[in-house]
């Protein structure tokens, strides 16, 4: 029967698994090949694992710009709305800006950015203030750019190993969202490279992709919002505001008989300045991209091991992995693990 086991297990491995290392134990050191298995079994993988990766940006200057200034905006809007709209509206080229400028005494005109911080500051969204509202959205933004999780498949083939970019998973960042990568070219999320089996380690070569990452980063960011709140972050912030509603209450301020008016005037500055403070927020981060993501190398234990020594799961895997966001490539902390 033992010389029938040894023979089963012998058919087993022709199936395509990692090169395995055929050293004897002197030479490969100390440590016995695992000894739950039958002789000449050696650990491996085989087959097809979901892997996931985990990756953290925030420890290494990976990023062209800080986090912030990718949605400094919307901090801008949290801590002074009334000048972010006027200034934003103004640098539009909304018309409204310089019509309201010309129509208006000094003495208005210089009460107005007063007048409005006042308005906004009694809006609220589910009890909380819309501009802390908007710090918080742009706080979330931040942190979903800077730590992430992608899932993958791993299928290893003798030798060989092809690693495939399947989803962008962002509850690293304490984000309930994950997103398909589905629609992009096959040749910047699929990756060849070699692989190797030694003393119950998997080893996996050079592996380079792409990913257009900054827009996944602002769906997963509409996404969290949307499902809070019930709608966009321009249309949040459009609701809660009510353009209409702000610039009706400063058209009827008056100081010494002269009151403002010009309420078309105010609401398209507001409306163009929360256009503004939304879009530019959003074009920075949809230009965040990863050119490359390189992973130099990557190891893993080969963990539960079936009779043909075929490992079911991959467990502490490190990658040695680099980022390049249009500014060379930058050391970054990556871990995965995987299981078939």
């Amino acid at each position: 029967m033992r010389e029938l086991a040894i023979l089963a297990f012998s058919i087993l491995s022709l199936a395509p698994a990692c090169a395995i290392d055929t050293r004897s134990d002197d030479d490969a050191g100390d440590d016995p090949i695992d000894p739950s298995l039958p002789p000449g079994v050696q650990p491996t993988a085989r087959g097809v694992y979901q892997v996931r990766s985990v990756y953290d940006v925030t420890a290494a200057a990976v990023l062209p710009q800080p986090a912030y200034e990718v949605v400094e905006t919307l901090h801008d809007f949290s801590t002074e709305p009334a000048h972010t709209l006027i200034d934003l509206a103004d640098q539009a080229g909304v018309p409204a800006v310089s019509e309201l400028r010309a129509a208006l005494p000094d003495y208005l005109e210089s009460k107005l950015e007063g007048w409005i911080d006042a308005q906004i500051a009694t809006v609220k969204i589910n009890g909380v203030p819309v501009t802390q509202v908007a710090g918080e959205i742009a706080g979330l933004a931040e942190t979903t750019l800077t730590q992430f999780a992608v899932d993958s498949t791993l299928e290893v083939q003798g030798a060989r190993a092809t690693h495939r970019l399947t989803r962008l998973d962002f509850n690293p960042a304490g984000i309930d969202v994950t997103l398909s990568l589905a629609d992009l070219p096959a040749d910047i999320v699929a990756a060849d490279t070699t692989a190797a089996c030694a003393r119950g380690t998997l080893t996996l070569g050079d592996q380079r992709f792409g990913l257009p990452y900054g827009r996944y980063v602002w769906q997963a960011a509409e996404a969290a919002v949307t499902a809070q709140y019930g709608a966009s972050i321009r249309e949040l912030l459009g609701s809660a505001v009510s353009c209409p509603a702000v610039a009706s209450a400063i058209a009827s301020k008056c100081v010494l008989g002269v009151c403002v008016g010009h309420s078309a005037q105010l609401t398209a500055i507001c409306e163009a300045g929360l256009d503004e403070v939304v879009s530019i927020a959003r074009n920075k981060m949809e230009a965040q991209r990863f050119d490359v993501i390189h992973l130099a190398a990557g190891t893993a234990k080969l963990g539960g091991l079936a009779a043909d020594g075929t490992a079911a799961r991959l467990d502490g895997g490190v990658w040695t992995a680099e980022i390049d966001a249009s500014q060379g490539l930058r050391p970054v902390p990556a871990t995965f693990t995987a299981a078939r």
